[in-house]
């Protein structure tokens, strides 16, 4: 098959000749790749043997170099040559024609084969493609917003089998995402959060579209549901870019690309376990891609199985008392043994047959029985196809399946009868009260009954159709793009509440299942005092599904206008109309408020429409006579309108200054907005028991705060938490500024450096903080109708719903590095890296309350917290190809953090973090295509360091891991 790339000349001015410098940037990895990109960047048509070079690799050119030089250096040794035919086309083919594989042809013989080549007939031309960040297509671009990009050889060299793990390590990335090393309040989904902002403010596009949140009525797109194999390359856009893409669009862009080029058969299989012995992960992947007469058809199929990882199997996640290491004791006073407050304030706990005094020691460690990472399987299947129906008319059309089934493991479930939103008290006269008078908080973990499983399964579909073509010029396209995301959430061996209440309630109330359907309980006794038939009628299922549906349709345009001195001035303009819909449909018992140990909570329902129009330019203002001097000013506007909230304007200004082949300046400024989520909107009153830190705890508030007029419970950590949604909320707004620049300096041919400086102001941000409001009353005596308390002082209810109360102000600076190392006999040596410095993390809750300042803290999820926000966080690899051997160096790093230690107002420091990965790949010549991988991630195996306040094993699992050293093999063949 013949794979030819002819370049385009986006200005008024020939082509460019073929030793007039041009600024490259050629990193793709295979040669065929590169010469496309090479093709594009210089404007110049070429011709070449895609069955002779597939499977050969390309040396990257970075720099201002001559097409021919830039040719020269990424044919070295691969025993290819080039000549120009005909003055007007290159033709890349073998040194030796006559020892090469059957049908090898020299310059003059391929040019002679494919007449369309010949002078004279009609040429075709290349106007680029879009790139993320802008809807206009060009080549070669360096835009006014850093952008990195994950290639298909990165994600390969990194060893990941899902896109969580994958981005988990990138620099720009920090805060809360959710992925599977979340068990305890993670559901099986992964998110992304840039610059530490919610997942909610990363757009998150496959292919430039949009595509469904989470099914649980989600406020971003599940990572997880978005196969690997099918991924050509990931860009991070790590600007605000609302008036390009619309809403969400706040902290940034993740854009993930699909193969589309693909020729032939692949089967892979990948394997890897920790060095424990646990987690243990399957992959097995196959790939089909060929050329059709007038298009193409690419499809691929992928079958993942990731084993558990459990608290209690590595020493820093083992015991929920940390004192030992540095430390607090977060163990639970939901005991396995009955803990019984007395009227009188005196707390006993049960202990054979009787009752001792409770002492400090007497808590439970939940860790031993849960998961850290959950295990989860994922099937997949991606095709897609395209059609030429003319050479002006092409189309389009892609779709996916993907099924996943995640189960995680908690602790047995506690009971806690003074606090939930009923309470529950033990009446005097109950079959097994040996205290006669009516007890209203008992504290027992029901260990009893097994562990609870939570079972998340969920099936996303996706499809898409594009017409796109050439008219006068210009680019046009139509689109229609659908998908849907469905989700069911179940927990077992949680406690049926209204039995309980009935089974520990008067004696004449529950007399017996065959009497009067009601089984007493012991809630009172030792572990194992409840029976079968006890368990049997208070234990439950809890069952949630929902799902996550938008559809949308799309017109672009974008061409070019010559006339201006500096150059052709190009343009796009567009409209897209979305429909978004959501539901989370609780069972009745959930719904009834009628559980313990899983969430309760009404359901979800909502809808709307979104209609928008956008327009985007590029405006040359200067060039010098060379034309290596240049200078470009960016805008683009979007107007959204929403059914629900109404409408917003938002527009992005960039400057872009190429001043000289070595350096690229670069500015920007955008107004960005999030539409408040569905969820945000309608969500159905929810209850939880969240982390808070009560200060009528400490005896030293006591009488000096003005809502702590007696002292609280010190020993419990988890507190009865409703939130609701709000159908009256604005969106989010935000203001980005960004300068930074690009150095290629042509003494140092091969290297990139760039630093760009960034910050974003939010306001409006929606929240739903129940510390915050904890906090006002006990230290103002404010909101005293949203915070419930006991005779005793003890918190009961906090009630929250959403509000856009909060601020935010992030400030900091990327960096990146690119090197590209002469080729040598020893091989061509890569360095790439890439840092993120936060320098200011401000956050209120509300306009009342003070910033604080979160860079380089870290405050857990659990705790309404925005996570771990290091000030630094970077990461350096060093890659190595030689021949049929690549390898790779890969270090990450993590900046040490603060933290609050729970119930004081003590700091202490979480250590950064330093983990080294390697990588070794062979690809054998016995059988053409067959490789071999082999790899080690934590090669020290470093332990992740202690976060003391941290409510998933003791660590911070959104920014380290706690796997420790995992080993693993891959293998593929490629027909």
């Amino acid at each position: 098959m013949l794979a030819a790339c002819l370049g385009t000349v986006l200005t008024s001015a020939a082509l460019a000749g073929i030793d007039e410098p041009v600024q490259f940037t050629l990193d793709a990895p295979r040669l065929s790749s590169a010469l496309i990109q090479l093709s594009q960047q210089s404007g110049l048509a070429m011709v070449f043997s895609d069955r002779q070079i597939r499977d050969l690799p390309a040396v990257p050119v970075v720099g201002t170099r001559s097409t021919a030089e830039a040719l020269d250096t990424i044919l070295a040794g691969s025993e290819m040559t080039w000549e120009i035919v005909d003055e007007r086309v290159i033709a890349v083919y073998p040194l030796d024609c006559s020892a090469a594989e059957e049908g090898c042809a020299g310059a003059a013989e391929l040019v002679a084969d494919y007449p369309i080549y010949a002078p004279g007939l009609e040429e075709t031309w290349v106007y680029g493609a879009t790139v993320t960040g802008s809807r206009i297509r060009r080549t070669g671009y360096t835009g006014g917003a850093p952008v990195d990009i994950l290639s298909s050889p990165d994600i390969e060299l990194s060893g990941a089998q899902s896109l969580g793990e994958l981005l988990k390590f990138v620099p720009a990335v920090s805060g809360n995402a959710t992925s599977t090393a979340i068990s305890n309040g993670g559901d099986g989904t992964a998110t992304v959060t840039l610059r530490g902002l919610p997942a909610s403010n990363t757009l998150v596009l496959v292919n430039g579209r949009r595509v469904a949140n989470d099914g649980l009525a989600g406020d971003s797109v599940d990572l997880n549901s978005i196969a690997p194999a099918a991924v050509e390359r990931i860009e991070i856009l790590k600007d605000g870019a609302s008036a390009i893409y619309g809403s969400d669009a706040i902290a940034g862009v993740v854009n993930v690309i699909t193969k589309r080029d693909f020729h032939g058969f692949l089967a892979e299989t990948f394997y890897g376990e920790a060095s424990e012995g646990d987690l243990d992960t399957v992959t097995h992947t196959l790939q089909y891609g060929t050329g059709l007469p007038e298009g193409s058809f690419f499809i691929t199929a992928s079958y993942y199985d990731q084993g558990p990882l459990y608290s209690r199997d590595r020493d820093i996640s083992a015991n929920a008392d940390t004192r030992l290491i540095g430390g607090t004791d977060e163990r639970s006073s939901a005991t396995p043994n009955a803990r019984v407050i007395l009227p009188d304030g005196s707390t006993v706990i049960a202990s054979g047959t009787g009752y001792r005094t409770a002492t400090d020691e007497d808590l439970y460690n939940f860790r031993e029985e849960t998961s850290a990472v959950v295990p989860m399987t994922r099937s997949s299947i991606y095709t897609n196809i395209s059609y030429d129906f003319s050479e002006r008319v092409t189309g389009y059309a892609e779709a996916s399946y993907m099924d996943t089934d995640a189960k995680s493991t908690l602790a047995p479930t506690p009971v806690f009868t003074a606090f939930e939103q009923s309470p529950l008290p033990v009446a005097a006269d109950n079959t097994y009260n040996s205290f006669g008078v009516e007890l209203d908080d008992v504290r027992r973990r029901l260990v009893e009954l097994p562990a609870r499983r939570q079972r998340n399964q969920s099936e996303v579909q996706r499809f898409s159709a594009v017409l796109e073509g050439l008219f006068a010029d210009w680019n046009w396209d139509v689109g229609y793009n659908w998908s849907r995301s469905e989700a069911q959430e179940t927990t077992y061996n949680i406690i049926n509440a209204d039995h309980l209440r009935r089974a520990i309630g008067p004696a004449d109330g529950c007399l017996g299942l065959l009497i009067d359907g009601c089984v007493p309980v012991n809630l009172t006794g030792p572990a194992s005092s409840i029976d079968e038939e006890q368990l049997d009628y208070i234990s439950a299922t809890g069952e949630v599904s929902g799902y996550f549906m938008m559809s949308s349709a799309s017109l672009n345009i974008s061409g070019g206008l010559p006339g201006l001195p500096a150059g052709r001035t190009d343009i796009a303009a567009g409209v897209e109309i979305r429909d978004e819909a959501t539901s989370k449909r609780p069972s009745p018992l959930l719904a009834g408020a009628g559980t313990i140990g899983a969430s309760n909570f009404e359901a979800t329902r909502g809808d709307r429409r979104a209609t928008e129009l956008y327009a985007e330019s590029v405006v040359p203002l200067w060039r010098n006579a060379s034309g290596l001097s240049h200078i470009a000013l960016e805008a683009a506007v979007r107007f959204s309108d929403y059914d629900d909230f109404g409408d917003t304007t938002n527009p992005k200004l960039a400057l872009r200054w190429q001043a000289g082949p070595d350096l690229l300046l670069r500015a920007n400024y955008a107004e960005g907005f999030r539409a408040p989520s569905l969820n945000e909107l309608y969500e159905g009153a929810t209850e939880s028991q969240d982390f808070l830190e009560d200060p009528c705890t400490q005896s030293a508030n006591v009488g000096l705060l003005p809502g702590c007029s007696q002292q609280a419970d010190p020993t419990r950590n988890q507190f009865l938490t409703v939130k609701g949604g709000n159908d009256e909320l604005n969106p989010e707004t935000s203001y980005s500024y960004s300068a930074g620049a690009v150095w290629t300096p042509r003494a140092i041919p091969g290297l990139a450096l760039s630093a760009d400086y960034f910050r974003i102001d939010q306001e409006d941000v929606v929240s739903s903080s129940a510390q915050f409001i904890v906090n006002q009353n006990a230290f103002y005596g404010r909101l005293n109708d949203l915070v419930t308390r006991d005779d005793m002082g003890n918190l009961t209810m906090v009630e929250a719903t959403n509000l856009n109360i909060g601020e935010r102000r992030v400030t900091g600076a990327d960096f990146a590095l690119t090197y590209h190392y002469p080729q040598q006999a020893y091989g061509q040596f890569s360095v790439v890296g890439s840092a993120s410095w936060i320098q200011e993390y401000l956050a209120r809750l509300d306009s009342t309350a003070p910033s604080l300042d979160l860079a380089g803290t870290f405050r857990d999820e659990a705790s309404e917290g925005l996570g771990g926000i290091p000030e630094w966080k970077a990461q350096l690899g060093l890659r190595w190809k030689r021949e049929r051997w690549q390898g790779s160096w890969q270090l990450h790093y993590v900046g040490s953090m603060e933290e609050l230690l729970p119930g004081t107002s003590q700091t202490r420091t979480i250590d950064s973090w330093l983990v080294h990965d390697l990588q070794l790949n062979y690809t054998f010549d016995v059988l053409d295509g067959l490789r071999l991988t082999l790899g080690i991630d934590n090669l020290l195996d470093e332990a992740p360091p202690l976060a003391a306040s941290a409510f998933n094993d003791n660590i911070d699992g959104r920014t380290h891991e706690l796997k420790g050293r995992f080993w693993y093999t891959r293998l593929s063949q490629r027909f």
